[in-house]
Order: structure tokens, then C-alpha cells, then sequence
């Protein structure tokens, strides 16, 4: 049952990954990860482009959290139902939603670039 599921996610990963020309979203004005949590209300339900070093990972790959040097941000995935491979230590380009958990700011990922490959 569990290789089940481990191929089922892989399947998904491969059906998710889209090759090619970097797609509009993710050509938005980087946001620095600094400002957003200086400043999370003028951000809050805005779509940003963050950019940055995958510092930590879910294991089965639905969060992470990204530093960009000037601060770090959790990035949720799963609401938007996909998942990355294990990337930690890559940089990755993330758009996504802020939005705020217990307080803290954070991102609805809708898109992740790592190493030109797109997940979606």
C-alpha cells in the first residue's frame, strides 16, 4: 500500500512538471522576503515572486521554506495540490499568495521553479 502511494505522488511529480519557456507569473518583480515580514498587512492577499534558497522541506514535499539572505518564509504547496521533489539546498523561484498563519506571514505557493523545471 505505501509503494502504492510513493508511485502514485511520483506519477503526479512527473504529470506536474512542466519543461520550457519560464512562464509569466514567475517573471514578476522579485519581492525581497525581508519586506513581506516587515510588512506583512501591505502584502497580505497580494501575489508576489520571491526568490531564494530552499533552506527546509516537508519530506513528502508539500512545504518549504525559502531564505532569500534577507529573511526566511514557510510556502505552502498543498493547497493548490501539487508537490516538489526533494530540492533542499536549491534555488527556487516561488509565486504564490501571502497570507498570514497564527500571526506569521507565509505563502500560498501557486508555482515553483527549481532548476527550470515547473511545478504547478
Amino acid at each position: 500500500m505505501a509503494t502504492a502511494l510513493i508511485l502514485m505522488a511520483m506519477a503526479t511529480l512527473v504529470l506536474q512538471t512542466v519543461a520550457g519557456e519560464e512562464p509569466a507569473e514567475l517573471r514578476g518583480e522579485v519581492v525581497k522576503i525581508q519586506d513581506i515580514v516587515q510588512n506583512e498587512p501591505a502584502f497580505d492577499g497580494k501575489m508576489v515572486v520571491i526568490e531564494g534558497n530552499i533552506d527546509t522541506e516537508c519530506p513528502s514535499g508539500c512545504w518549504f521554506i525559502v531564505d532569500d539572505q534577507t529573511g526566511s518564509i514557510y510556502v505552502d504547496i498543498l493547497p493548490s495540490n501539487f508537490v516538489i521533489p526533494q530540492k533542499t539546498g536549491s534555488k527556487a523561484k516561488v509565486y504564490g499568495k501571502v497570507t498570514a498563519r497564527d500571526g506569521d506571514p507565509m505563502i500560498i505557493g501557486k508555482m515553483v521553479e527549481i532548476g527550470g523545471e515547473i511545478y504547478q
